[in-house]
């Protein structure tokens, strides 16, 4: 299997985000290749398609209400590197990333579901243009709107743009 890199030839597309389980990103993005012995998982196999110079949003569980709480930049290289699971090692994808700033105010799930809609239709209209699957970070319907249960996730130039225009953060698009 393979990544449906939707993205490839739209240089405006450069955006993820990430959702760790403890909130916080470390010095790099890392999760296990497929390789022999080990499946294919998407949201993992996402890391190798991270370029420098993107921008990485932040889910964080472990604020007061979860949310949107912090972005950085992609830094690179792209390498590998072995960890050590179960007993034995796994290549991992490793992708170094910037110190994350946290947003003044989180744009937190409730934040979101008031503009379900929107994220849905730009899900939608996305899905509708592209063949394949399009990694989007949020599922559900629009009253019921959630993250995607995924390490990594992408976020379409579109939905930067909204969430900028709602939650009053810039970036350039």
């Amino acid at each position: 299997m393979s990544i449906n890199d939707w993205w490839r030839d739209r240089p405006e597309e450069r955006y993820w985000m990430i959702a760790p389980p403890r909130g916080i990103v470390g010095d790099a993005l890392s999760a296990p290749k497929a390789s022999e012995g080990h499946r294919f998982e998407w949201s993992h196999e996402l890391v190798g398609s991270t370029e420098p110079g993107d921008t990485l949003f932040v889910w964080d569980r472990t604020l007061p209400v979860p949310g949107i709480g912090a972005w950085g930049r992609i830094l690179g290289p792209l390498g590998e590197q072995p960890a050590v699971r179960h007993g034995g090692e796994i290549p991992h994808w490793r992708m170094p990333v910037s110190d994350t700033l946290r947003l003044a105010s989180p744009i937190t799930l409730s934040n979101l579901r008031r503009i379900g809609a929107e994220i849905v239709a730009v899900r939608d209209e996305l899905e509708a243009s592209t063949d394949g699957p399009v990694y989007f970070p949020f599922i559900g319907s629009a009253e019921r709107i959630v993250p995607a249960p995924a390490y990594l996730s992408k976020v379409p130039r579109d939905l930067v743009a909204l969430l900028s225009s709602r939650f009053g953060f810039e970036f350039a698009l």
